[in-house]
């Protein structure tokens, strides 16, 4: 807001105008290049939602404000401005003033950050959830989200929801503190840009070639790896595709090095954490096959995954290891748990359980409301059962971690109820690997996609939440092994939405790798040779920056489409990059 000032101030104004006007008048954050009679809003202000009466309001001489009114047929309405990204750091913070009156849904910042993709923004956030409602004189706020290396474009606005009346005005954009009026434009760093023959260079020597002439060359061409991580708390071992034969190949020698040489004990899989326990606990009274058609997802159901899973049945008590899964335990958790605990003659505990039951299954519902409802129930029933247990000195480290993935697969309902933000699969994926290095002195070996154990958020409350959450926990003790290929096949199933249901029969189907343009990392990465290991430490060294951002594909459970290109600092989402030229599908178990 602009203040009268005296006389000495004006002087003052008078010298320093022209160099505050140099370095300060980018972006018009103020609102203040606005003409009432020319111009419906600022200059460089336009309308994202569904209320028409959007502009801008002069409230004194000399200052104007954005102003948003609601209206009977929209839901909201934002005064949006858009700055392009040419800075760099780690934190970014909206603040500004607002003023509102009669708002009976919303008010608040708003903050969208978008990449090179058209997809989902690589962050965002609102104080929607913040119910800031009824009527107040100026105020100000703020919102502050990680700034992203792969940004492009950074949107910041005024949104009001339902009804009210509000007016936006002295925005600032900080980005580590700094004005972003007064920061240096720094250039972009993109393939596209970058100098060819100084990259390729600067991979070749950074990177060891990966031998695959006979299983004691490719040993030894891993023991450099293998020494640089047997000291570290987790690592993650990656995949650019969970179908890729070659990729689970190489995890399971990896893995097993770790295991009888660096003492790892303890392997995670993406995979629901109940389903992997029951499939634990049947290991060996059950076909292997059979367990792996109940318990993993269809993408897992193949010969590649059954050769570690047969290693791990008959060396599971030689070298004290643990195989354990981390997405949401829907599905054969009540089974989990009461296969675990000790009820008999104890009428508290089994009405507990029997409660707990009873939700489980009305949770499948077809109304969300009622399911809603009850979901958070059964987080609250997990509640109670933890309580008395540890009330009774019956609670063992076993039940314990039961019960802490238990609450994790339910804890978005409570998040609804007390509104909260949602957790992703990613950040819930995250805690529970979290809890296990916490809770235990294993090393642990994670088996996920390159987009998950990525150090940084690759998509806003997508993907990358998980490795960003877990490197600031662990630090240098969490290391990244990316895994990715140019050419060759792949597998995949039809099913989008993985978790959805508890039966994993979806078919394998096969599907070559589309072509990609030489603007690619995989591309880029193909120059140098067929297969080696790239460690991205001493190639951020060699070409002193880890900033160089370009494309790269990352395909999940479905086939391939557009929708699986994203714009990354690659050498900054890992600590090692292995690359194969040419791959193939893995082998289904079930045809």
């Amino acid at each position: 807001m602009k203040i009268t000032k005296n006389s000495v101030c004006l002087l003052l104004l008078s010298i320093v105008t022209p160099f505050i006007l140099n370095s300060q008048n980018n972006y018009n954050l103020d609102f203040n290049d606005f003409n009432q009679e020319e111009q419906k809003m600022p200059t460089g202000w336009f309308k994202w939602g569904n209320f028409e009466n959007l502009t801008g309001e002069i409230i004194s001489d000399g200052n104007s404000v954005g102003k948003v009114v609601s209206d009977n047929d929209g839901t909201f309405g934002c005064i949006t401005y858009r700055i392009p990204v040419n800075y760099v750091g780690d934190t970014i913070v909206l603040s500004g003033l607002i003023k509102y009156e009669n708002v009976k849904g919303f008010v608040g910042l708003l903050m969208r950050i978008d990449g090179h993709s058209k997809k989902s923004p690589l962050a965002f956030k609102s104080m929607q959830n913040q119910k800031i409602r009824g009527t107040s004189d100026w105020k100000e706020y703020s919102i502050k989200l990680p700034f992203p290396s792969n940004a492009k474009t950074i949107f910041v606005g005024g949104i009001l929801g339902k009804k009210g009346i509000a007016w936006f005005d002295d925005f600032k954009v900080r980005i580590d503190g700094k004005d972003i009026q007064e920061l240096k434009e720094t250039k972009k760093l993109t393939l596209e840009n970058y100098n060819s023959n100084e990259l390729e260079l600067a991979i070749s020597k950074s990177s060891k070639k990966l031998h695959f002439s006979n299983e004691e060359t490719l040993h030894n061409s891993l023991n450099p790896l293998i020494e640089k991580i047997g000291d570290k708390k987790i690592v993650a071992i990656g995949e650019s595709t969970h179908g890729t034969s070659e990729f689970y190949q190489l995890r399971e020698i990896i893995t097993k090095r770790l295991i009888t040489e660096k003492g790892f004990s303890l392997v995670v899989l993406e995979n629901p954490y109940d389903d992997i326990e029951i499939l634990n606990k049947n290991l060996d009274k059950t076909p292997l096959d059979s367990l792996m058609q109940k318990h993993l997802f269809s993408i897992y159901q193949t010969q590649e995954m059954k050769s570690f899973l047969e290693w791990f049945k008959y060396n599971k008590t030689k070298y004290k290891i643990k195989f354990k899964g981390c997405d949401d335990s829907y599905w054969v958790f009540f089974e989990l748990l009461k296969n675990n605990i000790n009820s008999v003659d104890d009428k508290i505990l089994n009405n507990l359980l029997q409660e707990l039951k009873s939700n489980i299954v009305k949770s499948s519902t077809d109304n969300l409301k009622k399911e809603y409802k009850v979901k958070y129930s059964i987080h609250n029933n997990i509640l109670e059962i933890e309580n008395y247990l540890e009330s009774t000195k019956k609670i063992t480290k076993s039940i314990r971690e039961i019960l802490f993935n238990g609450k994790n697969t339910y804890i978005n309902y409570v998040n609804i109820k007390n509104q909260k933000p949602i957790q992703s699969r990613d950040e819930i994926m995250a805690d529970r690997i979290s809890f296990l290095a916490k809770h235990s002195d294993s090393k642990i070996i994670v088996w996920a996609h390159n987009a998950h154990i990525s150090n940084e958020i690759i998509t806003d409350n997508e993907i990358g939440i998980m490795g960003r959450d877990l490197k600031k926990d662990f630090d240098q003790d969490y290391y990244t092994i990316g895994l990715t290929t140019l050419n060759g096949s792949y597998s995949y199933i039809n099913e989008k939405y993985i978790n959805g249901d508890h039966s994993y029969n979806e078919k394998l189907k096969t599907e070559s790798f589309k072509p990609i343009d030489s603007l690619f990392w995989e591309n880029k990465l193909s120059k140098i040779n067929n297969s080696f290991i790239l460690d991205m430490t001493d190639l951020k060294n060699e070409l002193i920056t880890d900033r160089l951002i370009g494309p790269t594909r990352l395909i999940g459970y479905s086939k391939e489409s557009e929708e699986d290109i994203y714009y990354l600092p690659l050498i900054k989402n890992f600590d090692t990059m292995i690359f194969i030229k040419e791959t193939n599908s893995t082998k289904p178990i079930f045809e």
